[in-house]
């Protein structure tokens, strides 16, 4: 191996599954928040640790759910799974977004992100 070898300790697959895993743990654990709507009251009401947003959501969701958490001060961290990935990832149908209520959960979570 050579000085400029870049070396992966993990795979992103392996990463990926995790991630899906820590968010799965949180659906069964009832602190996730299902869809925009719900989100966003979760954050108008200080209650949501953070938001997962996927980056290819509709135009509306993202502008609904941006404006949102930057006017309420919530994390909202942005991922590469599709909405219909994102809600396989938890046992759900389509979903732009995810909340999470509970803050070690929510670490899990974050770390795992890729």
């Amino acid at each position: 191996m050579q000085e400029n070898d870049i070396v992966f300790t993990e795979s992103t697959e392996s990463r990926i599954k995790r991630f899906k895993f820590a968010l799965s743990l949180a659906r069964r654990a009832g602190k996730t928040l299902c869809g925009t709507p719900l989100a966003c009251d979760a954050m108008r009401a200080g209650e949501a640790v953070f938001v997962l947003l996927s980056k290819t959501a509709s135009e509306n969701s993202k502008k609904r759910v941006v404006n949102c958490a930057s006017h309420y001060n919530t994390k909202l961290l942005y991922t590469e799974l599709t909405p219909t990935e994102l809600g396989a990832a938890i046992g759900k149908g389509s979903l732009a977004c995810v909340g999470i209520t509970d803050k070690n959960l929510a670490f899990n979570i974050e770390r795992n992100l890729y």
